[in-house]
């Protein structure tokens, strides 16, 4: 089975997607100017649109990863405020004499 990943995990995926959005932008600017430079212009804007795609893709990429990751921490503190809750129910009520201690019905409904 596939372990899930953590937010911590999730948060350095985001990371490296970043960093790799930077890369991508800065190589393409690089190629554009040196095939601009060579009298490509073409090539060029073909370039400078399809670094600066890849580049947005990876930064929507890392923008909903660290999303992911602010949920599953939220969802994983209400787990467990949910199960102090919960414990501390159980604690304070006093159990019900004439309520079937098996099925955990009222005798009179």
């Amino acid at each position: 089975m596939e372990q899930i990943p953590t937010p911590k995990d999730l948060r350095g995926a985001a990371a490296v997607a970043q960093t790799l959005a930077y890369a991508v932008g800065l190589a393409g600017v690089l190629a554009g100017g040196l095939l601009f430079g060579q009298g490509e212009t073409a090539f060029a804007v073909i370039t400078w649109v399809a670094t600066f795609a890849a580049g947005a893709v990876l930064m929507i990429a890392a923008f909903l990863t660290r999303a992911i990751a602010a949920l599953l921490g939220r969802v994983a503190r209400i787990e467990s405020d949910v199960s102090i809750l919960v414990a501390d129910a159980g604690r304070d009520r006093a159990p019900d004499p004439e309520r079937d201690p098996w099925t955990g019905h009222h005798p009179r409904f």
